[in-house]
């Protein structure tokens, strides 16, 4: 890292803090803090929701991917797609339309409080278990690449997410992650440059060097459930998978929520769809053209994992300005990830606990300054949590790490439940879901549910469907209060609309 490569990732940093004090000014509620007074351009959200799910780890495993397997991996984005789609058919209009600022506030108006607590919780559970090790991994490929020492990374990283985050809010998030994956093109744009320069017949040659190594297959037809290289199981598995995580999730659903319309948050659905193809590829591409590059010189060490190749190229190859660059792109991942976790998680922690189970209201300054709070709080945290992990070398709660992300099968099944079958009441709702949960958990740690983890989510949702419809079954049919507007087979009451 030169001089330029430093100035580089410095002016990105300024440009970050600066849209959150820009974008503070606006913060004097919460409908502006967690969904931008829904002002925000569809445009901007839609980069927004892919830019969420593209962490460092992604841009660093995209190239790896490329290397290692070519372009199979963009099968997946079909699935991405069909996930996506199923969002757009099935969610969408009951999360903008009734107003909502977390995606579990459907539940309490579908079912009861008990059902909204229990789907935030499955979410809050699966973020805070990802934020230490989102955080450690970014940092450590930082370190890497920069020469910082690793806690001072780790610091650094989290340190800059949690200022713009808290002090801009969901406007904040969106805007960066705007600019953030931008910078990832533009990071990814000067590795493919270095790597066609580097070699005389440049890009042809390299593409020829991959296409003799049998890189440049895109579709893989046969039957294999355990393979992400599969087209069934990326269409399938991963489709299901993904419609959970797009669908449930409240870091993709604060971001329809924040859409003036239905018809905003399709287009920004899809946009975001869209140009995660097109980052995918890109990565895909520089993996696939570095296998060539590598292929012509002389090769990797034995020791370079595939996630670690990129980091490689970087140090030993890129030249100056280009490095930058790529290592801008590398901080710009990392902290479109970390802002939408911290974001995510103090949104549900105030709308759907704190301001829920309050006593007594709370003002708009008391809700505010508690998100804020918490977006200090679970970002000193996410800190700590890095550190434990570089120190120990061991994975971060490995029981949370392991079992929430079971969460998200059984998480898709509640809310199909109260979208699709009007017959499940509260009881059904809730019990069902418990029980898929345990049902899995404990099926998977004794083997007998013992089917690769891309399918849980596949096997598991249509389970807590059938649990939730039988144990209603016992009970009395739902009120109509809670169907009317609320299922695909009501018609939407424009009054509940409103409130």
């Amino acid at each position: 890292m030169g001089i330029i490569d430093w100035a580089i990732v410095a002016i990105y940093a300024i440009a970050v803090l600066a849209i959150g004090v820009v974008a503070s000014r606006k913060q004097t509620n919460t409908d502006e803090y967690f969904r931008g007074g829904r002002q925000l351009p569809w445009w901007a959200i839609g980069f927004s929701i892919i830019a969420t799910s593209f962490s460092a780890a992604s841009l660093l495993g995209g190239p790896g991917e490329g290397y290692t397997h070519g372009f199979l991996y963009l099968q997946l984005q079909l699935g991405d797609l069909i996930g996506y789609g199923l969002v757009i058919a099935v969610f969408l209009p009951f999360f903008v339309q009734l107003n909502l600022t977390t995606a579990y506030e459907y539940l309490e108006r579908r079912f009861d409080a008990k059902t909204r607590s229990l789907g935030s919780l499955c979410f809050l559970l699966f973020v805070i278990a990802r934020l230490g090790g989102l955080l450690y991994a970014a940092s450590l490929v930082v370190s890497t690449v920069t020469g910082l020492p690793l806690y001072g990374a780790i610091v650094l990283v989290g340190a800059i997410s949690i200022v713009y985050t808290a002090t801009g809010g969901i406007t904040a998030v969106v805007w960066t992650d705007v600019l953030q994956f931008g910078m990832i093109f533009v990071g990814l744009a000067a590795g493919i440059w270095a790597a066609t320069s580097a070699v005389p017949g440049g890009l042809g040659e390299l593409w020829q060097a991959a296409s003799d190594g049998g890189k440049l297959t895109v579709v893989n037809l046969s039957w294999e459930p355990e393979s992400i290289y599969s087209l069934p199981t990326a269409i399938f598995a991963y489709g299901t998978l993904a419609f959970a995580v797009a669908g449930t999730n409240q870091q993709s659903v604060q971001r329809y929520v924040s859409c003036a319309d239905v018809e905003s948050g399709r287009k920004a659905i899809l946009l975001g769809w869209f140009s995660g193809f097109i980052g995918v590829a890109a990565t895909l591409l520089l993996g696939v053209l570095l296998f060539g590059f590598y292929s012509l010189n002389a090769g990797l060490p034995e020791d370079v994992q595939p996630d670690g190749i990129l980091s490689y190229f970087i140090v030993n190859q890129v030249p100056p300005g280009a490095s930058g660059l790529l290592v801008t792109a590398i901080f710009a991942a990392a902290m479109s990830s970390i802002d939408s976790a911290l974001h995510s998680l103090a949104t549900c922690m105030t709308v759907d606990f704190y301001q829920r189970y309050a006593k007594s209201p709370k003002s708009e300054s008391q809700s505010l300054n508690m998100a804020k709070g918490l977006i200090v709080m679970w970002g000193i945290l996410g800190i700590l949590s890095a550190f434990y992990v570089a120190s120990t070398g061991k994975s971060l709660l490995p029981f949370l790490v392991t079992y929430t992300t079971m969460f998200l099968g059984p998480l898709l099944g509640i809310f199909l439940m109260g979208v699709l079958v009007p017959r499940v009441n509260a009881t059904g709702a809730f019990y069902g879901t418990i029980a898929a949960v345990i049902i899995l958990a404990v099926g998977t740690e004794s083997g007998w549910m013992n089917f690769p983890g891309i399918w849980r989510s596949a096997v598991i949702a249509p389970v807590a469907i059938g649990l939730g419809w039988l144990i209603s079954l016992l009970g009395s049919q739902p009120a109509q209060r809670s169907l009317q507007g609320l299922t695909l087979w009501s018609q939407t009451d424009d009054a509940q609309i409103r409130d």
